[in-house]
């Protein structure tokens, strides 16, 4: 339970903290002057209102994702800064944008201020509803949001009216600390918010989104859905409630199965319709809104999206312009689409509004050189179209055409006939759909230009069907599962099929013909029609004991189980669940879980020799790891010749070469000494080959990995605070601000042996050698022969140049990596300093390169890729 004694005011840096404003049990929020004298609303999260530090960091890595996204939606509080506290241990925080005043609005009192949000809105009509016009606008714009943040694989968890606030006026959805990556399933939310079928999806935040609709249009409390206002709109006013009504119905039915809008596109869509005054078809809602970014043809808008802002753009006449309101130029446009035909909706402002404005090729329509517009192309059939831009100056002179290709998508609905991309023809057939006919050779030859092995093993026959001969491939059981495969995935392909759709063969068992070849005889080939339904998903329960592993189901990560995880959208069939948690023995389980099966898994972990981050650990290879930061750990010394070599040995590698004029004889003492002459290629091939060698071990969890650190990395292991955002590149320069500094200080030369340089023991010139230096090492050094630093990380001044994960120049003409250090030759007073960095290709070798490993969890990429060929259309 969050603690309840009192706190100490926060610090947070460049922000003059006023008052505390809100706050519930998982947070604060204060009121707060930034150095520039704008207001900001921060909000703090506290550890020791969470359970366990895993639970913390998981929120506070969830804020971190988000922060970029929220600044790309109009419909989102934006987040302008997140960070922790001077302890790095107490609190996180993030700075916001601050909403509207309750009374004043954008006029800001800090002393009185109050923030204005929905939950205020509603019981300010004191029971009654507020206007359709109203409900209909928010509504939209928040679904736009939820979309934004769906499409980047996050769901909110907690959507509800004390959760949105205006800003300008404006509807945004707000209290971002409980967003997750979707599938990361603990129990959150509010009651009455929250689906029957749990939290944590998509689908649930449009449901919560539905609830508050329902709020907002009837003056009612969620928990009396479906209840109506005791008075109903008059007018022209009511035609359009009653239709808000009928959305919401449809959003908020508590059986999963029944609902036809399940995705937020879906909603804004609906919405946007009503808003323009067209009648909803409740057979085939539309399909969620994809943002394709073309501007006329695919390749020279996009070329112009990229570089309207640059000196291409200025020279042709494309560069934004920014223009008082007095002296806009008008300019000119023509919205057309392929196929003709299309709705064009005009996006009028930022709050996602927008109205229908003709159909293409529309007429010519009135803008200005510069102006933000915003157009919505909508097609029955195909797939729903937003092109965004900032109109050229070239459209003064005449009208400019904006093209959209529009990309079919036409899956099938239930209870109404379909036809397939191969033009083949189906019925509805219960929960799913059915070919008329068996599959023809005509369908079939797709399939085998695609896969020509499968033509020795089918057979084409003729059939009289209804007096008329057809050509029907016959196919044992595996060959006609292949085929429905293939017609999966090329139908998701061409838009007539989505991820959540499967195909099935259906066979005429007792079929027989008197041309069939023996092998098909003897086989049992026949023909078969194709089922094409929606997966009957089902759901998986996991508790771990301790608490907190990973799981993963077949492989793919599902999130940490920290209380019930729940997994849904499984497929039918037998599962492979594996816990993975720091410290434990990873356990793997096989459960059946049948269609629309709820099954649930208890897994019970042993402790073993595996690493836990933030604890020092010795790997398989003796390598020395220790703590670095919060989520990683970096190996106390360089690469050895022994780790190097059972690498080398695994792949079937030569070693590289030693240094020429080696005077170490000790095999056991040399094999000590750091690996050399490798790139930072064969430096990453070895990261990857012990992070897989570790997992088999089950030393590892599958979530993290051994790679090279970034430069910034080194740089901290360094002791050395530089730029964050800037390239190694920059930060070079930067170096140039700031006096010499070194790992034992600012003294030069060094008055003492601090690491393995060109001494006198060396074979260089004098003029190559640092005076009177004397570490007894001509080449490379046994790692560890010097002092560690205070985190006790070895010869990070000399013994060997090391390879970073960095590349030195962000300019795409630049590839080199990056290597820092110094090594056993340097001598120079620019090469020793801390912040040096060696630019060379990434292939490059030499007798001083070589590299140390750290081990951090694997950064995923967490866009739901399934979700954006899925589509809501039809049953569970």
């Amino acid at each position: 339970m969050p603690t309840t004694r009192a706190r100490p005011d926060p610090t947070i840096p460049d922000h003059e903290v006023l008052r505390r404003i809100g706050g519930g049990a998982y947070g604060e929020v204060w009121l707060a002057r930034g150095v520039t004298g704008a207001l900001r609303a921060v909000k703090l999260l506290w550890r020791e209102d969470f359970e366990d530090e895993r639970s913390f960091e998981r929120e506070f890595e969830g804020i971190l994702k988000y922060e970029p996204i929220s600044r790309d939606h109009p419909g989102l509080v934006n987040v302008l800064h997140v960070g922790r506290s001077p302890d790095e241990k107490s609190f996180y925080y993030y700075v916001m944008e601050l909403g509207d005043d309750i009374i004043s609005g954008c006029d800001i009192n800090p002393i009185e201020y109050e923030a204005r949000t929905l939950r205020n809105d509603i019981t300010g009509a004191a029971g009654k509803r507020l206007d359709t016009g109203f409900c209909i606008e928010v509504g939209q714009r928040l679904a736009e949001a939820l979309e934004h943040l769906h499409e980047q694989g996050l769901a909110h968890r907690d959507v509800k009216p004390a959760n949105v606030i205006f800003v300008n006026g404006r509807a945004k959805l707000a209290d971002i600390g409980l967003v997750a990556a979707r599938g990361q399933r603990t129990f959150v939310g509010t009651e009455g918010f929250v689906p029957p079928e749990g939290p944590g999806s998509a689908q649930a935040d449009v449901y919560s989104l539905g609830k508050v609709l329902y709020e907002m249009a009837t003056g009612k409390d969620r928990l009396d859905f479906p209840e109506l206002p005791d008075e109903l709109p008059q007018g022209a006013e009511r035609k359009e409630w009653l239709a808000l009504n009928q959305i919401i119905c449809d959003v908020c039915e508590p059986h999963v199965s029944r609902r036809t809008i399940k995705s937020a596109g879906e909603l804004a869509s609906a919405l946007a319709n009503l808003r323009a005054g067209k009648r909803r078809r409740r057979r085939r809602p539309l399909a969620p809104l994809f943002v394709a970014l073309f501007l006329g043809s695919a390749m020279m808008w996009g070329a112009w999206e990229v570089a309207h802002r640059g000196p291409w753009a200025e020279a042709l006449g494309l560069k934004e312009v920014v223009v008082p309101p007095a002296e806009r130029i008008p300019a000119f446009l023509k919205v057309t689409s392929t196929p003709d035909g299309a709705d064009v909706i005009d996006v009028v402002d930022s709050s996602g509004m927008g109205e229908l404005i003709g159909r293409t090729p529309t007429r010519v329509l009135e803008s200005y050189v510069g102006e933000d517009i915003s157009f919505r192309i909508l097609k029955d059939g195909y797939r729903p179209h937003e092109i965004r831009m900032l109109v050229p100056a070239s459209a003064a002179d005449e009208p400019l055409v904006i093209s959209a290709a529009l990309k079919i998508f036409s899956p099938p609905a239930l209870s109404e006939p379909w036809v397939d991309h191969l033009g083949v023809e189906y019925r509805p057939l219960g929960n799913g759909h059915e070919s008329v006919g068996f599959v023809t050779a005509t369908s079939w030859e797709p399939f085998v230009a695609a896969s020509p092995e499968m033509a020795k093993r089918s057979q084409v026959v003729e059939i009289d069907v209804a007096g008329e001969k057809n050509e029907v491939v016959v196919v044992p059981p595996g060959v006609a599962k292949a085929y429905c495969d293939w017609l999966v995935s090329t139908g998701i392909d061409q838009g007539y099929l989505t991820a959540d759709h499967e195909a099935l063969p259906k066979f005429e068992e007792k079929f027989q013909h008197p041309k069939l070849r023996e092998q098909a005889r003897k086989g049992g080939w026949r023909p078969f029609r194709v089922e094409v339904r929606r997966i009957p998903y089902g759901r998986l329960m996991v508790e771990t004991l301790p608490p907190g592993a990973e799981i993963y189901v077949n492989g793919d990560s599902q999130g940490s189980a920290d209380g019930t995880l729940l997994v849904d959208r499984v497929r039918p069939g037998r599962l492979e669940v594996t816990a993975s948690l720091e410290g434990y023995k990873s356990e793997t389980r096989k459960i059946d879980v049948g269609p629309r099966d709820t099954q649930f898994l208890q897994i019970q972990l042993e402790e073993n020799k595996s690493v836990v981050l933030g604890r020092p650990w010795e790997n398989s290879l003796g390598m020395r790891m220790v703590p670095a930061g919060k989520e990683w750990m970096a190996s106390a010394w360089e690469t050895r010749r022994s780790d190097y070599a059972m690498f080398a040995e695994a792949r079937g590698l030569l070693m590289p070469p030693p240094p020429e004029w080696s005077v170490d004889g000790n095999e056991d003492r040399w094999n000590r000494h750091p690996i050399t002459s490798v790139s930072r290629e064969d430096a990453e091939q070895f990261c990857e080959w012990l992070t897989e060698k570790e997992i088999s071990e089950d030393r590892l969890k599958r979530s993290l990995e051994y790679r090279l650190p970034t430069d910034l990395e080194w740089s901290a292991l360094a002791g050395l605070v530089e730029e964050e955002d800037a390239s190694p590149a920059k930060r070079d320069q930067l170096a140039l601000d700031r006096p010499r500094l070194f790992m034992w200080g600012q003294d030069w030369p060094p008055q003492e042996v601090v690491g393995n340089l060109a001494d006198l023991s060396s074979n260089f010139s004098l003029n190559r050698q640092l005076e009177d230096y004397h570490d007894g090492y001509p080449t490379t050094a046994p790692v560890g022969s010097f002092q560690p630093n205070e985190l006790g990380i070895y010869d990070l001044c000399g013994n060997v140049q090391e390879w970073v994960e960095d590349d030195y120049s962000r300019n795409p003409l630049d590839d080199s990596g990056v290597l820092r250090g110094g090594g056993w030759s340097s001598f120079q007073e620019s090469d020793l300093d801390v912040g040096a960095r060696n630019p060379q290709p990434p292939t490059a070798v030499d007798p001083t390169y070589g590299f140390r490993v750290v081990l951090a969890e694997k950064r995923l990429d967490i866009v739901d890729e399934e979700d954006l060929n899925s589509d809501p259309d039809g049953d569970d």
